[in-house]
């Protein structure tokens, strides 16, 4: 059972490109509370997000999977890998970070400090949020900027307060389980330095960086993606495969 755990404003919607690679497995792909058809609960950090998701299993009965978490989705799973090493037998980090840091003076930061009620999908902040290296159909865009419109401008800003207080250092320290990081050389969000924080606490891990790709690389070719993926599983006794290999 894969478990696909969806970034910052994003929805299930975000692994609906990579699903047609995995569909040989069951797939649990949620919308995280205030995100997609979800409802926002008490609490909007990177912990309380990882309780419920750990309360979902619990509700379908679900005691083994593997997660595949995507930057905020992959702070959430490092924090249910921690929490229940019974549960998760492996984890993919898909633009990861330890501490997701959005300086002050970034533009990125600056705009969603300024997001205002209603929020416009077409405002040109969706561009720059969602633009990457490689184009992806707007087809797909179109959709999630809709859906991240949609979301509360107070949630938007009550996730980011949450990440300026989050390390996740001596959580990802106690990981046991097999995990690969994958990571686009061009991420401008989470950057080189990232990167090296995170090798750092999981030396163990498995690496693969894809050159001149950007934050969302299973939008800008799923099926590699689901290759790393697939290969990944496969040294750690995952029977299925993932993708074309």
């Amino acid at each position: 059972m894969l478990l696909l755990l969806h970034g910052y404003s994003d929805s299930s919607r975000s692994f609906s490109l990579l699903e047609p690679y995995v569909e040989a497995h069951r797939l649990i792909v949620p919308d995280l509370p205030g995100h997609g058809a979800s409802v926002a609960g008490d609490g909007l950090t990177v912990g309380d997000f990882a309780d419920d998701i750990a309360a979902l299993l619990v509700t379908l009965g679900i005691d083994r999977c593997l997660v595949i978490g995507h930057s905020m989705g992959a702070m959430v799973g490092m924090v249910l890998a921690e929490r229940l090493p019974g549960v998760v037998e492996a984890l993919v980090l898909i633009s990861a970070t330890l501490r997701p840091a959005f300086p002050e003076s970034d533009p990125i930061t600056q705009a969603i400090r300024q997001l205002i009620d209603p929020i416009d999908p077409a405002a040109p902040f969706f561009d720059v949020w969602h633009a990457g290296p490689h184009p992806v159909d707007r087809s797909f865009l179109d959709p999630l900027s809709r859906e991240a419109a949609a979301i509360p401008s107070r949630i938007w800003k009550g996730i980011l307060a949450g990440f300026s207080r989050l390390d996740l250092t001596e959580i990802a320290d106690r990981i046991s389980q097999p995990v690969l990081c994958i990571a686009g050389s061009d991420d401008m969000l989470f950057d080189a330095a990232h990167r090296v924080a995170l090798a750092s606490v999981l030396p163990d891990a498995r690496t693969v960086l894809l050159k001149g790709f950007g934050h969302n690389p299973h939008w800008e070719d799923p099926s590699h993606v689901a290759i790393c993926i697939g290969r990944f599983f496969e040294t750690v006794g995952v029977e299925r495969r993932i993708g074309s290999i």
